[in-house]
């Protein structure tokens, strides 16, 4: 375990620091808020309420947060649960649940379904069923069956700038492809490569409103749907806005320039590097530029 470092995060959770990556699994304010905050809230989870069966991906469980936070709302309702989960490292979650901190936060049913993706890779209970899917996320994913589409894909690599392998124009298309008509992809990320890659895959994106602590930031992270969500759902919570005029134009930035990864199998260095020789050939405006502009405009 010497990849990882510990630690708790301000609002008591358990996290961990990854020395090859060299990032942080969450913000440090806290895990468990963070997932809240960035992803629970986000999924308006009662926009589901008379579905007979809602069917989650998470995209890098990791400590497994994401997921922790969506299921101990759902075992409230009777709404039947489909659940996969993409990983390529299995240390993090077992690391988690042989710490007390973290089982603390969960109630036994989530600890449960925990301990049978830990031990066994898969999870049953009742109707409810989940998988893992071990391995690089890019060839996991065909896995599972194409007819499967998801009502919530939970994106939450490391940074692009330290995994670009899972944040690619062909990788973000992919999940648009599975992403249900009434489904949300949500993600931490306000890259706008990120959100100008879930654009051309033809998502209507929103920006998720920060906390009142964070007021400072103008983003929290992004929501993208197939069709244009209700108004009202909108206005419900303020969990989410449609992206400002600050945002707009930083899609029409070089930073919006994406990843790209055309085989599925290039590694970090190239992806980036590829990225940053499209980038100096770019005519479109400069991100300092922009940056400038807002700033002095505040």
């Amino acid at each position: 375990m010497n990849d990882f470092k510990i630690h708790t995060t301000k609002d008591g959770s358990l996290s961990l620091y990854s020395f090859s990556y060299e990032e942080g699994f969450h913000d440090k304010d806290g895990a468990l808020r963070e997932s809240i905050a960035k992803y629970l809230l986000p999924a308006q989870l009662e926009q589901f309420s008379t579905t007979e069966k809602i069917v989650v991906l998470d995209v890098c469980m990791g400590l497994g947060y994401n997921t922790g936070c969506i299921l101990e709302k759902l075992f409230q309702s009777n709404i039947k649960i489909e659940w996969h989960g993409l990983e390529i490292d299995k240390r993090p979650l077992n690391l988690a649940l042989n710490e007390k901190i973290f089982q603390k936060i969960w109630s036994p049913k989530v600890l449960h379904f925990f301990n049978c993706i830990n031990k066994l890779g898969k999870w049953t209970e009742g109707f409810n069923e989940g998988n893992i899917h071990w391995g690089d996320a890019r060839q996991k994913i065909h896995e599972i069956q194409d007819s499967l589409s998801f009502d919530l894909i939970l994106l939450d690599p490391f940074s692009p700038q330290k995994c670009p392998e899972l944040w690619s124009e062909e990788f973000i298309s992919l999940l648009t492809k599975r992403l249900s008509v009434e489904g949300r992809l949500i993600t931490y990320s306000t890259a706008s490569s990120i959100r100008a890659s879930l654009k051309r895959a033809g998502l209507k994106i929103y920006s998720v409103v920060p906390s009142t602590n964070k007021q400072n930031k103008w983003s929290a992270g992004t929501v993208a749907m197939k069709k244009k969500i209700e108004q009202r759902y909108i206005s419900e919570n303020l969990q989410f806005k449609d992206l400002s005029t600050k945002e707009i134009e930083h899609l029409a930035t070089r930073s919006s320039i994406p990843y790209r990864d055309p085989t599925g199998k290039g590694n970090s260095k190239e992806i980036i590097s590829t990225r940053k020789i499209e980038q100096s050939k770019s005519q479109l405006t400069n991100t300092s530029s922009w940056r400038k502009r807002w700033n002095s405009a505040q």
